[in-house]
This record gives C-alpha cells, structure tokens and sequence, in this order.
C-alpha cells in the first residue's frame, strides 16, 4: 500500500476557488454572500440573494518552480485551463416573516495539483541501495521468487540487469552503481488534475436581518503524479560497465465523496454583519491506479526495460471538519469589507481500507503519522470591494496555515494575493480577477536517504466571470 499521510493532506488541505468576484476578494464572503463561490463556503450566503442568478468562469492556472539542490538551480512551468465555476440560483418570494427562499446547483473547484518541477543534483548513493537491502533482508531471496514477491520494485531493477546476485552467494545481491561515486541524479515530475464540488444549497432569508443555508456536497477528485528519476554515472568511472537508468511512476487518483454544511448569516446593523459555517467531514471513496516503468543502458549502447503489472487500490480518506467564523462591514452603496478566519485539524484525517478491499490493510501507521505530524491550522481570508458604478474595484488576501508540525521539516503554509474588477449591470455582469499564490514545499528524490530538494512555487492564477441576472 502506498498512501500515506500527505494523501490524506493533499485532499484535505482545500483552497476554495469559483467566480472571479469571489477570487480577487481573496475568497472571503462567509458574512456577506449572494456569491455562488461563497455557497461552498457559508451556505448561509444564498440567503442573500434577491434575483435569480446563473454564471461560469473559464479559469488559466500557470505554476512556475524553481528547485535547488546541489547549488543547482532548475526552473519549470506548467499551464492549464478548466472552469473554476458554473452554476446558477433560483430565487423564489417566501411568506410570513420569510423574506425569499433560494435553492442553488453548481460547480466549485477547491484544489489546483498543476506543477512541473525539475532537480538535478549529484550523490554517492544510489536508489540501487533501496532494492539491495529489500532483497538481502533475513536470509536473502531466491531470484524466481523475485517476480512475485516485489513486481514494482526490486523486480524492476533485477530485470534491468541492475541488481545481480554476488559471486559468493546466489541468495545474496549487489548493484551495478555498488562502488561508484558522483552519480548525477535527475528527477522531474508533473503533478495534473484538481479537486472540486458539486453543490446543493437551500436557505433563506428571514425578515432581512438573519439568513441561513445548508449545502450537500459532492467533491471530486483527479490526481495524476507522473515521475521521472535517473542515475548517470560519471564519465571517468571504470568500476561499472552501466551508463544510467531510469525509473518512471505514474500513479492516478480518482474518486468522489459527500460532505454537509451548513451556515449563518446575521446583520448586527445596517453596516455590520456576522456569519458562522460548520463543514463537516468529507468521507471520500478513492481509487489508486499506477505502474513503474525502468529503463537501463550500458556505455556500451546495449538498453534494457521492464514494467510492473498494472496495480489498483481503492480506499476511503476522512477529512478533518472546519469551522468558519466571518465579520463584514458594508459602508452603504460604496464598498463592503469582508474576513473570514477558519479552524481545520488536520491531525483529524483518517485513511481507512476499502470494505471490498479482499486484503485487509489497517493504515494504523500512516493514521499515527497523521496525529504525530499534523496540527490544527489557522486559515485567514481578507477582501474588499468598492463601487464606481457601473464598476467594481476589488482587492484580496488568503493565508493558509501550516498543517505540518514544526518538528517536520517542511513547511507548507502559503500568502496569496488577489485583485480584479467588474462591470454590473442590471441583468448581466462580467468580472476578471489575477490571483498570486507563493508557497514551497520539499521535492523528494530519495526519500530513503532523506535525500529532498528545496522549491519554491507561484501559481498565477486568472478568471474570467460573465453571470445573468433574472
């Protein structure tokens, strides 16, 4: 089994994008809603509206990396083009002290995973190593049984030539880099997809001071991690009669999952409003599909190759609940002012084997690896918008906690900065907004030998929202 607790991060750790309204402001809206983002938020938020509405947003998302290892500095980039947002709101007259109902369907996005990253570097150890020690673990292995004991690892290297039994002993084994030194290691990997949720909203507004709102949703997920790793040995080496290798992964994830919300909107005065939003947990199905691929050439020009089977898993993934608190100031026809802080727990995540799954696998290491490494994070989320009709100007700010702990040496935590503007008119609207997300993270090499790189990430991210009013 290969998931592990920065599975359970990646689905867990949500950046809630949409409209382009709702992005130049940072995302924050949890006090003021009639924004169809916003219902992913704070339900509460279609409440607010007083006309039917429906719109979409084409989205661009550009990540650019640059990861040093070794003194190296390499660069990378990657596009991408997806809709960010699309839906639409029916606003219905209510009755009694019930101002309106409104009921919403839509698409959110809530996770960009674009990213192409490059390391190069140099080491005297080699990945070799990793299958040496698998196969010389207790009294050694014999080499038919290779096959079917490690089809995805040392079977792989075994069949390149790369891993050989010794001379002394057949049981035992040694690799073709054993003696050499300076190896220069390339790594480069994309990462492709995103996370998203369909959304079922229902609320109202109840005698326009206190609006409410419950939204089911329906998130989905598409992951794919497509690796490339090589060894080259340096030129002036006589001890190995082998040039370089390649290993190549390629791991697929997909699947859905369904979580509740619900949310309160409540207007204090005319200029100041409140709002809370409890998330529950999102309970996923997913499903792991992956093979490895490994290449070998000799100085000599001779290639070999070999390829796992084809492997499936699915699993469940429990993502920890949130609670959103939000504050806003409206001064009149001019501008309003929004903030949301929000609580995750990370540590509350939990992978959970599959009740189809025919062997049984616990994740009770990877759980604890979650409690250990994980803490509660603090997210914050800044926006404001003022108006010079038909205009709107806008401007936003997200800060999104370090889920890792600080023993763990990585930090993922992250500053994004937003604006954008907008024409409104009476039936239609149309908005634009640029966001700039930084952040780094640790690209790994050979997580075995606590071999990582550092990279530092942007991501440019550009919407476009056209919407009708009906």
């Amino acid at each position: 089994v290969a998931q592990n607790e920065f599975d359970a991060l990646r689905y867990s750790n949500l950046e809630f994008y949409g409209d382009a309204r709702f992005n130049a402001m940072g995302g924050s809206f949890g006090a003021l809603g009639a924004n169809m983002s916003s219902l992913s938020v704070n339900p509460a938020g279609i409440g607010v509206y007083k006309s039917s509405d429906m719109s979409f947003t084409p989205a661009f998302h550009y990540n650019y990396t640059d990861t040093k290892l070794d003194g190296n500095s390499l660069t990378d980039g990657k596009l991408n083009f997806h809709f960010s947002n699309i839906g639409v709101v029916g606003n219905l007259p209510g009755s009694g002290n019930w101002e309106s109902v409104s009921f919403g369907i839509g698409y959110n996005r809530t996770s960009n995973f674009n990213a192409s990253i490059s390391a190069k570097g140099k080491t005297d150890w080699s990945m070799l190593n990793n299958y040496t020690n698998e196969l010389n673990a207790g009294e050694g292995t014999i080499g038919d049984d290779i096959p079917n004991l490690y089809p995805f690892t040392s079977n792989l290297a075994y069949q390149n030539y790369l891993v050989n039994p010794t001379i002394t002993d057949t049981l035992k084994y040694d690799h073709v880099f054993q003696n050499s030194v300076n190896l220069t290691q390339n790594t480069n990997y994309e990462t492709r997809g995103g996370s998203g949720e369909v959304f079922f909203t229902f609320g109202g507004n109840y005698n326009d001071k206190l609006f409410i709102g419950a939204t089911m949703g329906i998130p989905t997920v598409r992951y794919i991690y497509d690796r490339n790793y090589s060894e080259t040995a340096d030129v002036n080496d006589t001890l190995t009669d082998f040039k370089s290798f390649v290993i190549h992964d390629y791991v697929k994830t997909s699947g859905a999952g369904v979580n509740f919300k619900l949310g309160m909107i409540y207007k204090l005065t005319d200029w100041v409003r409140i709002g809370m939003a409890f998330h529950t947990p999102t309970i996923y199905g997913l499903t792991d599909s992956y093979q490895t691929t490994m290449k070998s050439e000799l100085k000599n020009g001779t290639t070999y190759d070999y390829s796992s089977p084809f492997g499936n898993y699915s699993y469940l993934l429990t993502t920890p609940y949130r609670f959103i608190s939000s504050v806003a100031f409206v001064a009149g026809e001019h501008g309003v002012i929004n903030a949301d802080y929000e609580l995750v727990d990370y540590a509350m995540a939990r992978l959970k084997h599959d009740n189809s799954d025919v062997e049984f696998y616990d994740f009770s290491s990877e759980n604890q690896s979650i409690r250990n490494n994980f803490q509660i994070t603090q997210n914050i989320r800044v926006g404001t918008e003022w108006r010079l009709d038909p205009f709107r100007l806008r401007a936003g700010y997200r800060f999104q906690g370090d889920p890792i702990k600080n023993s763990f040496n990585a930090n993922q935590q992250s500053n994004t900065y937003s604006f954008g503007f907008g024409i409104k008119q009476d039936d239609y609207y149309f908005d634009m907004a640029y966001a700039l997300k930084m952040y780094s993270s640790q690209t790994i090499l050979v997580t075995e030998n606590n071999d990582f790189a550092s990279t530092d990430l942007k991501d440019h991210y550009i919407t476009f929202t056209l919407g009708f009013r009906f």
